[in-house]
């Protein structure tokens, strides 16, 4: 199980760095008025978001799952 929460963590922190990478190429793309590059960055933060949030509900489902297996031993 703590395989599981620890994959599920380390979506959540590649999601996060999918983001800021990201913003940077967005912002690249606005100064230069390169519209690929920018369309490039939205869609990669779009990405990292879900990436994100996908590794952090795994991860909260871990956390309950291991709570619900200890509580059972009782």
């Amino acid at each position: 199980m703590a395989t599981f929460r620890r994959k599920a963590a380390e979506q959540e922190v590649k999601g996060v760095g999918q983001k800021v990478k990201g913003v940077a190429q967005e912002v690249a793309g606005r100064a230069t008025g390169n519209r690929e590059l920018r369309a490039k960055g939205e869609a990669n933060q779009v990405a990292g978001h879900v990436r994100s949030r996908a590794g952090e509900a795994a991860r909260k489902i871990g956390t309950a799952l291991k709570r619900e297996k200890t509580r059972g031993r009782r």
